[in-house]
């Protein structure tokens, strides 16, 4: 290979855990790593943009901490429509304050948002034409957010049929991909709770093997009452925790398909509990993508020095 290889960042869907994007590439900018193409899939594609147009990873820091109640409100505006909570016109608005006019084809460095066809399921990636309207496309939630008119298409949210695309930076020409994912894992919906009895229980139980006024034996067949009541059983989740779960479930078997298919030189997978819409909690995934990232700087140079020395 004549020139240095490139390297390409996808960054995955996942919502307000996009904060973890920005950590990532705090480490990377300051590691000094050239990052020479980018592809994102919903809150990817934005933070990619982000990067895409030059905002250095301070200012997008600044952008999340800045995202408080009304922030939030004013670009999640209601419409009432049935194709959706909010016709996304107010987040077109906010991204074009934040981005500008520009078009995909005269960024400087390559770039590319995933978004689907909800009529036909198929990934589009969206690699010219208007910025703000490729991110309006690849984040429109469904349910949140109408679908996007696009080329005589109807878009919806990239992270349905590729939620970290490596695929798309390659074909953009990435010889060296890191791959940063967001998407939340399943979760136990309940947890195992202790009725009052089972409390009550444990504190005697302690307290019996130690006392000297009850006679041994009554002692200890109340204990043993104790220790044989049966645990509670544990309760069924509600159906916002049986839905969420399952969306977490086919999004995780999606990508273990897609990274057998198109793995990357480097997965980065911050550790996150935050649930997809937490924004105002964009400091906590800010860190935790800097942890993840520092974790795998060892890695990274050592495949990046192996790529760029031709072995």
């Amino acid at each position: 290979m004549d020139r240095l290889p490139r390297i390409g960042l996808a960054l995955g869907s996942g919502g307000a855990r996009g904060a973890a994007h920005t950590g990532v590439l705090k480490v990377l900018e300051a590691e000094g790593i050239p990052i020479s193409i980018v592809a994102g899939s919903s809150i990817g594609a934005l933070v990619g943009a982000a990067f895409a147009v030059g905002l250095p990873s301070e200012r997008m820091e600044h952008e999340w901490l800045a995202t408080g109640t009304r922030r939030l409100l004013r670009s999640f505006l209601p419409s009432f429509h049935p194709a959706g909570f909010s016709s996304g016109s107010e987040l077109k608005r906010v991204l074009s304050e934040l981005l500008g006019d520009r078009k995909i084809e005269d960024l400087e460095i390559p770039y590319g948002a995933m978004a689907c066809d909800i009529d036909t399921g198929e990934a589009i990636p969206l690699r010219s034409g208007s910025l703000v309207d490729a991110i309006r496309a690849s984040t429109a939630i469904p349910g949140v957010f109408h679908p996007m008119r696009y080329d005589g298409r109807l878009l919806m949210d990239g992270g349905l049929v590729d939620p970290v695309p490596i695929r798309l930076c390659r074909a953009l020409g990435a010889d060296f991909v890191i791959a940063v994912d967001i998407t939340p894992t399943p979760t136990p919906t309940t947890a195992r709770r202790r009725n009052a009895w089972n409390r009550i229980g444990e504190s005697l139980a302690g307290s019996l093997a130690q006392t000297t006024v009850l006679p041994a034996t009554l002692a200890e067949w109340l204990e043993g009452v104790f220790r044989e009541r049966p645990a509670e059983e544990r309760p069924l989740p509600g159906v916002y925790s049986i839905m969420n779960q399952t969306v977490s479930i086919l999004l995780q078997e999606m990508l273990r398909q897609k990274l057998i298919l198109h793995p990357p030189d480097i997965l980065i997978r911050p550790e996150l509990d935050l649930h997809f819409m937490a924004y105002q909690r964009a400091e906590a995934g800010i860190e935790a993508g800097c942890r993840a990232a520092e974790a795998v700087l060892p890695e990274l140079r050592r495949k990046w020095a192996e790529t760029s020395s031709g072995e």
